[in-house]
């Protein structure tokens, strides 16, 4: 009898690479670097801070628009030749902005490109892989696997950082270049692994009625639910320092308390991933919208003490949808549609995350950060109803036993 422990020692590799290529896709590279050329960019090519917002925005937007391609290619070809491919555009885009931005139109296309090309470097065809390697042991390889972008987002910017003040900001892009472009080795080297427990092979998925599976009411809820977390949470992750400055905190203190929160994020993936192989995952995603809610509530009642127990809980609440999202996937609709069904759920996180810190900054503008804390608290509520709506594993298995695509609509 297979073990937990005895699929990590077979996956390893699978797990290590994965988490790496994880780490230097698009999501470890671009959200937590691009901030740190916009002070040059201004300079070089005269783009404004609103300019520059809105050009964000519209790559995480591509982000969500490449995603069902990318689901389609991982379901129809296996993850690693995707991967590779997506390591390498990536480097590509890097390599561009560096050497073609000469105003703020090549910056914005590059940037849109950036997005929706580089979507082949986000964890969909990584965290398959994860998941088709364990089973009994999934939580927390995912969970390590995700955690791979919070070890990239505390490392790269320093990085980088370090590269623009002393070359330049075309060179801060070269080197983000060279940091993407270790994702082709990675997925060449470690993904042609064999899946020895789960699926027959990492290169050969099993086939899946993937339009079954998105005309069920299941696929929406979950769709929604997670969607929702990062509406209400990543908006105030953002502004969580200005919130903080606002209320008259000194900025060593809020940028501490801001630090703690990346450290929750990252903890959080790990004992969620953990703890989703021991218990009922539903209510363990209801639990950390319920901990954000109650981070929000303690920045509505403004106790100054209490600042750091809101800090983790919303970098709990932030850490856990991510990593749950992948688990509860595979669990739900299987391996044989987890591209398309992950990649499309996933746009719907990414579109939440690119629109949240547009009505928090909005709300902010108009009414203060009390009122966009007392919004936050009111929609984890709606995502927290919502989790706790969908089935658990016994459940889904004897509805798995009807004909019907409705018998997993939850």
């Amino acid at each position: 009898m297979i073990t937990k422990w005895d699929e990590f020692r077979r996956s390893w590799v699978i797990l290590l690479a994965s988490t790496f290529g994880t780490g230097v896709g698009i999501s470890g590279l671009l959200a937590y670097n691009v901030g740190l050329f916009a002070n040059d960019l201004s300079n070089a090519i005269g783009i404004s801070r609103t300019q520059f917002g809105l050009i964000y925005f519209g790559s995480t937007i591509a982000i969500a628009a490449g995603m069902p391609i990318v689901g389609w290619l991982v379901d129809r070809y296996g993850v690693r030749w995707p991967a590779i491919l997506g390591a390498a555009l990536l480097s590509s885009i890097f390599v561009s902005l560096a050497l073609l931005v000469h105003s703020v139109i090549h910056f914005a296309i590059l940037m849109i490109l950036a997005g929706f090309l580089g979507s082949l470097s986000t964890s969909v065809g990584f965290t398959r892989a994860v998941s088709a390697s364990f089973e009994k042991g999934r939580g927390l390889a995912l969970g390590i696997t995700q955690a791979g972008v919070g070890l990239s987002a505390s490392i790269v910017p320093l990085v980088t950082a370090a590269m623009i003040e002393g070359f330049g900001w075309r060179a801060g892009f070269l080197t983000l270049a060279g940091i993407a472009a270790l994702g082709i080795p990675s997925a060449f080297i470690a993904l042609r692994e064999r899946a020895p427990t789960v699926a027959k092979t990492v290169e050969a998925p099993e086939k899946g009625d993937f339009a079954a599976v998105r005309r069920t009411r299941l696929f929406w809820m979950q769709f929604v639910a997670f969607s929702m977390v990062t509406l209400t949470f990543s908006g105030i992750l953002i502004h969580f320092v200005p919130l903080l400055r606002d209320a008259g905190i000194p900025m060593a203190i809020a940028a501490s308390y801001a630090g703690l929160m990346g450290l929750s994020v990252l903890v959080s993936r790990i004992v969620v991933g953990w703890l989703a192989d021991i218990v009922h995952a539903p209510w363990l995603a209801a639990t950390a919208c319920m901990m954000g809610c109650l981070g929000c509530l303690i920045l509505l009642g403004g106790s100054r003490e209490l600042l750091p127990l809101a800090a983790i809980a919303i970098g709990c609440a932030v850490g856990a949808e991510v990593d749950l999202l992948g688990y509860l996937t595979a669990r739900n609709f299987g391996l044989g549609v987890y591209g398309r069904a992950y990649a499309w759920q996933y746009g719907g996180v990414i579109c939440g995350s690119g629109a949240s810190p547009a009505w928090v900054g909005w709300v902010a503008d108009h009414a203060g950060y009390d009122l966009a804390a007392g919004i936050a608290a009111a929609l984890s509520l709606v995502a927290t109803l919502l989790f706790m709506k969908l089935p658990g594993s016994a459940e889904l298995n004897t509805s798995k036993g009807s004909s019907s695509p409705s018998a997993v609509s939850g």
